[in-house]
């Protein structure tokens, strides 16, 4: 599969392989992202890229999917680049700094296009507020607070008004 033995991803991946109830895992993943969309390759891609995703449960998989997907209108496909966003908190991580951006969309302050999923969910939080909170301050009044969960959207709308 092109793993390198002296890589974390290949022990990741000969752990996932191995035992039967990991091929059962295995197969009810494959089965999964199927389901979503993705073609062998793209299984076998994200496979590549972090072997984790061939282990999770379909739950795992299907809840930030589904959000990605269908509430903010990116595509499965942009998963495959970076499986490792599965992995994240979709309450604690997702929601929120996808929630801030979506902001940003709609005040045309950032291009959806110019947003790569892995620039958005991976980085330290330090990194994300600096690029993505603190710099549109002055635009969006209480983005901070927004992202924080301490002001609810009907209040934060009322405030961009």
């Amino acid at each position: 599969m092109g793993f390198n033995p002296s890589r974390t991803t290949f022990v990741l991946a000969i752990h996932a392989n191995s035992g039967r109830s990991n091929k059962l895992i295995w197969a009810r993943c494959y089965e999964t992202y199927s389901k979503l969309g993705w073609s062998k390759d793209d299984i076998y891609t994200a496979f590549r890229k972090h072997p984790s995703c061939m282990i999770m449960s379909e739950k795992k998989i299907s809840k930030p999917m589904d959000f990605l997907v269908n509430k903010m209108g990116w595509e499965s496909k942009m998963i495959v680049s970076c499986p490792t966003v599965l992995l994240l908190s979709l309450e604690n991580r997702i929601i929120p700094r996808c929630s801030t951006v979506q902001v940003l969309f709609s005040r045309e302050l950032i291009k959806k296009k110019d947003v790569k999923l892995s620039t958005l969910l991976m980085p330290a939080e330090k990194y994300f507020l600096k690029k993505f909170v603190t710099k549109y301050e002055k635009q969006v009044p209480k983005l901070y607070d927004f992202y924080q969960g301490k002001v609810g959207i009907e209040d934060f709308l009322q405030v961009l008004k």
